[in-house]
């Protein structure tokens, strides 16, 4: 959508074809086939503003993001980095390299993205905003769109608009006309718990490291894990596919009774069937157990899950070992990649890819040194009610 819109707006800033098709590619990261000298140079442009482990867009995120929250990260040495970027020629092509200097402010920013994304990016109120952002979006779509006119969309984005049905008029769609909306027309649950964080979920463990301790300690491991983390990833996509507030409560536990017993009556191939009852039973299961411990703590069954990627290492990845290091010789300059010539940090190989956060709504007049949920104790029971 940026590169269209880019394209409308900034129409006479491009003399043809070839350079709209550039401008795209920028921001799409999609690179040109290497078959000339030319389409090298422009990937090389490419590179710098849309590549998997060093561009600008990274550069200025990880500088401002750390700033804005406080987050007392290590220092990039952004200009000595820039001034170390050349292009370099390598087996008759060209490539984005970085002068010798510039070495250990690579691995800085390699450190922190590292923990950006560690720390900040997935940290469960992080993920839980996106999350409700991501309900009232489809909310909201929900509410505007029709079979001839979307909200988010490439009309609303104009500064010509458009009108909807229920007399709403939209151009130049931003931030401030979600918040309005949200605000004074189409509220729900989640729009509340957006603006009024006192009654928001709690996550029951805050970390992937919390996570690995309780649920990898209930579970030993091996198929019975998988076992329950398939159930949890079931459940979560059922939420977001087939319930209008993605939440767990008692509403949906008559909800899925029903879809299962439909589902039995159904004429449909016996494989298929099979498979889909034995989903609903996988969910219902997860659901019946946390119902069942929040009647045990006297608060509402009202729960949330999400499902997150495990944090993996960018020294880890084949792009960071990729990237090219010019060396000026007598000959000549030489290029080597950071992978043969630097001893960084080895990035251990994750067992799994995905974890999931637990969140629950708190009774705001129970005492909670009493009656707040217990790690250990919520993790055990759903691990012996979800795979025996």
């Amino acid at each position: 959508m940026s590169a269209i819109i880019g394209i409308l707006e900034f129409e006479s800033f491009f003399d043809d074809v070839d350079d709209k098709e550039f401008f795209a590619r920028c921001i799409t990261g999609y690179k040109y086939s290497e078959e000339t000298i030319e389409n090298n140079i422009k990937n090389c442009f490419i590179s710098m503003l849309n590549s998997k482990v060093i561009d600008v867009d990274k550069l200025d995120y990880l500088i401002r993001d750390a700033y804005i929250t406080g987050f007392d990260t290590v220092n990039i040495d952004f200009e000595r980095l820039l001034s170390s970027l050349t292009i370099a020629e390598d087996g008759g092509k060209y490539k984005i390299a970085y002068y010798k200097n510039a070495i250990s402010v690579i691995e800085n920013v390699v450190y922190a993205h590292d923990a950006e994304r560690k720390w900040i990016q997935t940290h469960p109120v992080v993920l839980y905003e996106a999350y409700i952002l991501q309900h009232i979006f489809s909310y909201l779509s929900e509410k505007f769109d029709d079979e001839d006119k979307k909200l988010f969309s490439l009309e609303s984005l104009s500064k010509k608009g458009q009108h909807f049905e229920n007399g709403f008029f939209i151009s130049l769609l931003c931030d401030d006309d979600v918040i309005y909306l949200m605000k004074n027309s189409f509220q729900s649950e989640l729009c509340e718990e957006f603006f009024e964080r006192r009654v928001r979920r709690h996550p029951v463990w805050k970390s992937e490291a919390e996570y690995k301790a309780f649920v990898l300690d209930s579970t030993s491991g091996g198929k019975w894990l998988e076992k329950f983390e398939n159930a949890m990833s079931i459940t979560a996509m059922y939420l977001i596919k087939s319930t209008d507030s993605w939440v767990i409560d008692k509403a949906l536990i008559s909800k899925l009774e029903k879809e299962k017993e439909t589902l039995i009556n159904t004429d449909m191939e016996i494989k298929t069937k099979n498979v889909q009852i034995e989903n609903k039973e996988m969910i219902l299961k997860v659901i019946h157990s946390l119902d069942d411990y929040a009647n045990q703590k006297g608060i509402d069954c009202n729960f949330v899950i999400l499902r997150a990627s495990q944090f993996n290492s960018g020294f880890g990845k084949p792009d960071f070992s990729a990237i090219n290091i010019a060396f000026q010789t007598k000959e000549g300059e030489k290029v080597a990649v950071v992978g043969k010539i630097v001893t960084a940090l080895e990035a251990k190989e994750r067992e799994r890819d995905n974890f999931f956060y637990l969140f629950y709504k708190r009774n705001e007049w129970i005492d909670t040194d009493k009656n707040d949920i217990d790690n250990q104790e919520i993790c055990e029971k759903l691990f012996r009610d979800v795979v025996f």
